[in-house]
Order: C-alpha cells, then structure tokens, then sequence
C-alpha cells in the first residue's frame, strides 16, 4: 500500500515525516499514442519477420540432394515456426511435403533435413512438437 502525505504527518510538527512521498499513483497508466500499434501486434510481426537459419549439417544435406526451397514452401516453414513458438515448441519436426526437418524453434534454426522417402526407418529422438507444413 502506499502511504500519501497525510498519513505520514508527524503529528508535533505538522510536516511530512518521509521525505520523497507524494500524492496519488506511484506508477501512474503509461500513456500511448493514437494510432500506436499495440506491443502484442508489435511482437507477432518481429516473429514472423525472424530469419530462418539452416546449419551447416542441414546445408550440406539439402545441397546434396539438390533441394531447393520455393518460395511457398519457405512461407510455410515460417509459418510452422510461428506456431511452433506459439505453441511452446523448442526442438520439433517440420514434415513439408517431401521433407522432414528437425528443427529448433527459439533459435529459427533448421537442424537437419531429410527427404520423406527416406525417412522410412527414421527415429527421430529429442522432439517435444510435430507439425504438418
């Protein structure tokens, strides 16, 4: 609770016996500018607008098999990274069509890659999430 001046008079001299103690709120409401975006929309655009990284391993697999990205598919993977973080995901599996990524949400790193014809006697270890891209 907050003290305000009356409370705190000493009774003999009729003065504020705390120092620094002032009327009203303490912590008066934050003003915000009309027209201001709100923090809650300013946060989902700085998630959706965070670069997605591939690792070196996931680089090297993905040069290898000579997989390319349209731009569809990165929108996609985006978007499943969105709602991975919305969801509380850190270290998920992305299935995007043919491919399946192991992927580390809070970072926005693709760790591997791996084509989905070959995931046939894959185990993937180590994932809280799936998401189907």
């Amino acid at each position: 609770m907050i003290a305000t001046i009356d409370q705190v008079r000493d009774p003999r001299l009729g003065a504020p016996a705390i120092s620094g103690v002032r009327d009203g709120p303490a912590h008066p409401e934050p003003t915000v500018p009309a027209g201001a975006p709100a923090f809650a929309d300013e946060l989902a655009a700085a998630r959706s607008t965070t670069a997605i990284h591939f690792s070196k391993h996931a680089q090297r697999r993905l040069e290898s098999r000579q997989i390319n990205f349209s731009e569809d598919e990165t929108s996609r993977l985006r978007q499943a990274f969105d709602t991975l973080a919305q969801r509380g995901g850190r270290q998920s599996l992305v299935m995007l069509d043919r491919l399946a990524l192991v992927v580390n949400v809070p970072s926005g790193t693709v760790l591997t890659a791996l084509p989905a014809d070959q995931g046939k006697e894959a185990v993937f270890t180590q994932i809280d999430s799936v998401v189907i891209a």
